[in-house]
């Protein structure tokens, strides 16, 4: 490597800082977005005795112990899920870089190039992260949140064509919109072909609106390749959450209680979610050893726009 781990040691600890800033506005984000109300206006107050929150008491997880995990006016108890979030995010944004940058996801050696992808993919992580929450809280996908990821993905991509992974990279910017949009394309149409089906099958809706936007969002940021590796692996990674949803739903069924259609769903958001964050911190071996040789054939039917 060209620089020395100190150097590693210091980016990685400003991105956990920047991630935990970020994680407290996805926060925001988490809790308004379902109510409709700006992530903006007004600024953040105790919901239970409306006092405002002065900057000092806002410092991501720092305050949250400080404060002792309650309001300084009122005491309302503030629950450990925001330093979590915060704490989480700031996490993802460490290992984002050393996947991209210190195991050279694209490139032998840390450059401004790298860095930019650094960037591009904590972006990625970041809505993925307030999407799944909302999902797993709401089983609803803001459009807001999507089509920020969606345009975000696309517009890097073209300004940036190598930014994303092989085989998804390109060397001309018309050849980055084309995997982009490809990319979005591949995702959201896959889960349409399964709500069709699915609505004819079982007459009723098998997959949410919201899972369309999702790895449309994954397909920009990472190529048709990820997004269809992502609906795939998130029934490994939702297997055993569904596995403790079912138990007791099928409880309820052999003992004859009344049971909620809540009771046998679980939203698949977070799932495809963990997916393609598996696929990008572990793209520069997984593609190489585990899944290029199940797409040659997918490769040339969906060969990106000549560079």
């Amino acid at each position: 490597m060209h620089y020395e781990w100190q150097v590693h040691i210091v980016l990685a600890s400003c991105l956990f800082v920047l991630g935990a800033v970020v994680g407290s506005f996805l926060n925001v984000c988490i809790y308004r977005m379902p109510l409709q109300k700006s992530i903006l206006w007004p600024d953040s107050r105790c919901p239970n005795c409306f006092g405002r929150i002065r900057a000092i008491e806002n410092v991501p997880i720092f305050s949250w112990l400080v404060l002792r995990a309650a309001c300084h006016e009122c005491r309302l108890k503030i629950s450990a899920r925001y330093p979590t979030i915060e704490a989480i995010t700031g996490l993802l944004f460490v290992v984002v870089y050393f996947a991209d940058a210190y195991f050279g996801m694209a490139h032998p050696h840390p450059d401004v190039a790298v860095y930019a992808g650094v960037l591009y993919h904590c972006v990625f992580v970041a809505v993925l992260l307030a999407v799944s929450m909302i999902d797993y809280d709401w089983t609803i996908v803001p459009l807001g949140l999507t089509n920020f990821g969606l345009l975000f993905g696309i517009m890097c991509g073209t300004l940036n064509p190598a930014m994303r992974p092989a085989p998804a990279f390109s060397t001309t910017a018309l050849g980055g919109l084309g995997v982009g949009l490809l990319g979005a394309a591949v995702g959201a149409g896959m889960v349409w072909v399964v709500r069709i089906i699915g609505a004819l099958v079982f007459r009723r809706e098998a997959m949410g609106r919201g899972d369309v936007d999702i790895l449309a969002v994954i397909g920009a940021f990472m190529g048709w390749q990820a997004a269809v590796l992502s609906f795939f692996l998130s029934a490994f990674f939702g297997l055993i959450p569904s596995l403790v949803k079912l138990v007791p739903y099928l409880l309820k069924r052999l003992q004859g209680r009344e049971w909620n259609p809540s009771d046998r769903e679980i939203p698949l958001g977070p799932f495809l979610s963990m997916g393609a964050v598996f696929l990008l911190l572990t793209w520069h071996w997984s593609w190489r050893v585990l899944f290029s040789q199940y797409f040659g054939l997918f490769t040339m039917l969906f060969s990106p726009l000549p560079d």
